[in-house]
């Protein structure tokens, strides 16, 4: 039991870590809302985000994240999903984390730790909502390899972007995107 305990307060606590929302302090309001004061924009030098995109700050890499209010990733036509910029074939840069065309870069050049994933993309595949229980379709656009894991970064087609390791999706094949008239 304890470690139950111990394995919903750590899942709570990795909840906070992950917001997506960038916002430091947060207020009540008299009903008991919670009011974030207006996002403000953070201009990052490349070396700090650098060092600090794709990691933890105990320098553990980001393996499952969902931001659906990202404002980067706008919603997105399903009939239009080949048509989003991806990154194939190597790490994403900097400039291409801040253009909606990839999420993380991991340091831009070579990294010892994240290689890419030598898989095509942009990709349809669905991917089961820990919220909801239900299958949602979304649009794979960065997949990354470590030693341990396969991590894939996708856009939910209503905004916004997440990832998960790679044995939570399930890609559609040319047949099935044929069928859907999605290929």
């Amino acid at each position: 039991m304890k470690k139950n305990n111990y394995l919903f307060v750590v899942l709570i606590s990795l909840c906070f870590i992950i917001s997506c929302n960038n916002n430091k302090t947060t207020n009540i309001s008299s009903n008991n809302e919670i009011v974030y004061p207006p996002k403000q924009k953070v201009e990052y030098s490349s070396e700090a985000y650098n060092s600090t995109k794709g990691y933890y700050n105990n320098g553990e890499i980001i393996k499952e994240f969902d931001c659906p209010d990202d404002k980067n990733f706008p919603p997105v036509d399903v009939k239009s999903w080949k048509k989003i910029p991806v990154v194939n074939d190597r790490l994403p840069t900097y400039q291409e984390t801040t253009n909606g065309t990839a999420i993380f870069h991991y340091g831009e050049k070579k990294n010892s730790v994240v290689k890419p994933f030598y898989m095509s993309v942009p990709k349809l595949a669905y991917i089961t909502n820990p919220l909801t229980n239900s299958n949602e379709i979304v649009i794979v656009i960065q997949i990354v390899q470590t030693a341990n894991d396969t991590i894939v970064c996708y856009r939910h087609l209503t905004g916004g972007c997440g990832g998960s390791l790679f044995h939570n999706f399930y890609f559609l094949t040319d047949n099935e995107l044929k069928k859907e008239m999605l290929f």
